[in-house]
């Protein structure tokens, strides 16, 4: 099923013939095919109609590349697809969780693999409470959780739905909790691309078994974070996790995965859930880290192994093999400070694929051992100083600024962010202040005239003009003095315009 090239997934046996059309399978329309280097140009047309009838076709297309990285960050989301991510064929590939690292983890995913980038996704926030009557609240929780996902995900607005939050009716809940912020709801439109993800997702599926016990065991972990719950009964001291699932198909799947990494699970034909009990099996789920790909569920499943009294696996295992699950081991270490050494214009992304480890903990041990190049942040004293400058010297650029201070043009730009100046065209103004003099002239002499006649005089666009009025503040002038207005608010304005006048 899977062609192999430098340890990468091909992606051509995922592609449909044809394209069946969304939400209703019995259509589908004809796919075509083209090479384009790594990439596989796909495109497809489908009719549109009138009232009176055929008037044309409409085409779609999509660039897809050969092949994704056959690697742990793969299988570790393929098993989150699967255990997250809606089946149906409409049209969409949607994705949600409640937590931020498993849909920052997906999204990285897809714009590694995919070119996908993130404001491609809409989305939405589902909270699981009736609809607050109390408009007040409903703000305030509105306002918490979009906060919170903005933070953490760094979504954007414009990629929202118009109903950013939903509520749930066929619950009880009427008040959010302190550390609830609902659930993410990720999806991207694409009708194609969405039935090939879906092929590749439920085939790597149907053929997890024919994996290596690694690639196994990274599936498995997405699937753990995705779909499992844990259960910690106090008073009967029973300890055990499920993993959820409707079908018993897909539980017996499930099962002979845990099996081949020697972990024993029991599949009831009547339950909805794969039941791993007794400490040895629990011991092997913290020992090849299967419970460490979510955050929240293995702090929970290191409370329950903790109530665990002394047996023989879990006192070596306290004692020898206790450790953080995602430190890097030393001959790691060493080989990517041999690899920064050997070839020191290498990124990050390239040492982390060789050693295999991600390139963040790259980066990190680069930084600890001062290797590399480090960024030097600037002194608050010096932006201050830069703020005032900017805000004195109007007519400068940020890269004329950036250049008289020695530093990054994006620092300067930050600076002003911070500080809130208004610097407004200034500094990017073509015109010269002679022209701009004269645009004020007649506006002292004809506060009704019309632009049009100004851009014949000077022979300049009527956007110039405008801006001009605008930073001078000579807008609404002309109306003031027509015949005939008796607006009391208009003659105080008058005595307004006076002033401004004056000050010209």
């Amino acid at each position: 099923m899977y062609s192999l090239r430098n340890q990468k997934i091909c992606l051509r046996e995922f592609i449909p013939s044809k394209v069946i059309r969304k939400n209703s399978p019995e259509k589908s329309f004809e796919l075509n095919r083209k090479d384009i280097e790594n990439y596989i140009k796909l495109s497809y047309f489908t009719n549109l109609h009138n009232h009176t009838g055929l008037v044309g076709k409409k085409k779609y297309e999509l660039l897809l590349p050969k092949y994704v990285r056959k690697n742990q960050e793969t299988f570790e989301v393929l098993g989150l697809l699967q255990a997250e991510m809606g089946k149906k064929h409409d049209g969409k590939i949607v994705f949600c969780n409640h937590e931020y690292k498993l849909i920052r983890k997906v999204m990285k995913w897809f714009e590694i693999e995919f070119d996908l980038p993130k404001d491609a996704w809409k989305w939405y926030i589902k909270v699981n409470i009736n609809e607050p009557f109390d408009e007040n609240y409903k703000r305030e929780v509105e306002y918490k959780v979009i906060n919170y996902w903005i933070s953490k995900i760094g979504l954007s607005l414009k990629g929202s739905y118009p109903k950013k939050v939903s509520y749930i009716k066929n619950t009880k809940n009427i008040t959010l909790g302190f550390f609830d912020y609902g659930t993410l709801i990720i999806e991207i439109g694409s009708n194609l691309f969405s039935q090939i993800l879906k092929n590749f997702v439920k085939n790597t599926f149907y053929s997890i078994l024919q994996y290596q016990d690694n690639e196994i065991r990274w599936f498995m972990r997405g699937i753990i974070a995705g779909e499992s719950n844990i259960e910690i009964h106090m008073q009967e001291k029973h300890y055990r996790v499920f993993i959820s699932a409707k079908d018993f198909e897909e539980r017996k799947i499930y099962q002979k995965c845990l099996k081949r990494l020697k972990i024993e699970s029991t599949n009831y034909p009547n339950f909805v859930g794969l039941i791993i009990s007794r400490k040895q099996n629990n011991l092997q789920l913290l020992k090849q880290q299967l419970m460490t790909l979510s955050p929240e569920k293995y702090n929970k499943f290191l409370r329950m192994i903790n109530l665990y009294q002394e047996f023989e696996g879990l006192t070596e295992w306290r004692n020898n093999l206790q450790r953080p699950h995602n430190k890097i081991p030393l001959e790691k270490i060493d080989k990517i400070i041999e690899l920064h050494n050997q070839h020191p214009d290498w990124s990050a992304w390239k040492i982390a694929e060789q050693v295999g480890v991600s390139d963040i903990k790259v980066q990190r041990i680069l930084k600890e051992k001062n290797l590399g190049k480090r960024l030097v942040k600037t002194p608050e004293s010096k932006r201050r100083e830069i703020a005032l400058f900017a805000k004195e010297h109007l007519e400068l650029t940020q890269k004329e600024i950036a250049e008289i201070f020695n530093i990054h043009e994006s620092i300067v730009r930050r600076v002003i962010h911070k500080y809130n100046i208004e610097r407004g065209n200034v500094a990017r103004c073509q015109i010269t202040k002679e022209i701009t003099d004269k645009i004020i002239e007649f506006y002292k002499l004809n506060p009704a005239i019309k632009i049009s006649e100004i851009t014949e005089k000077l022979g300049v666009s009527d956007s110039v003009i405008r801006r001009v009025r605008r930073e001078n503040n000579l807008t609404h002038l002309g109306y003031l003095h027509l015949i005939g207005n008796n607006n009391q608010k208009a003659k105080g304005k008058e005595r307004q315009i006076e002033v401004i006048y004056q000050k010209l």
